[in-house]
């Protein structure tokens, strides 16, 4: 998948609507929800979808909606993302996860809530 493809995806996942290619062919626009307490109450006029594969804050948001078993398995497919081996130890493997990119995170996020296409 395109970084933009995973922008996508992972916007549709947190509830975005109207989403379109910009006329550039590089962003993406859409209707951003706004929440209280939980609920979606209304929706921003067009925005650009942020670059999740760009930015580990906007990542950080994104990962916040996962629920406890989502996460586990968040953290599992970026472990798979990262290509590494389980043999070096729970330690290493944590701190690798922690240094792990917005690219890498987005896309262990799309795998995640199974939106990844090869």
């Amino acid at each position: 998948m395109t970084n933009r493809a995973i922008n996508k995806a992972i916007a549709e996942y947190l509830s975005w609507k109207e989403l379109d290619f910009h006329l550039d062919g590089k962003r993406i626009l859409g209707k951003r929800p706004s929440f209280h307490n939980g609920k979606i109450v209304s929706y921003t006029v067009d925005q650009y979808v942020p670059d999740y594969c760009g930015d580990l804050n906007e990542m950080r948001e994104a990962e916040r909606l996962l629920d406890d078993d989502q996460w586990l398995e968040y953290m599992l497919n970026l472990q798979d993302v990262l290509q590494r081996n389980p043999d070096r130890g729970k330690w290493i493997v944590c701190q690798d996860n922690m240094h792990s990119t917005a690219a890498q995170r987005a896309k262990a996020f799309v795998i995640t809530i199974g939106k990844y296409k090869e």
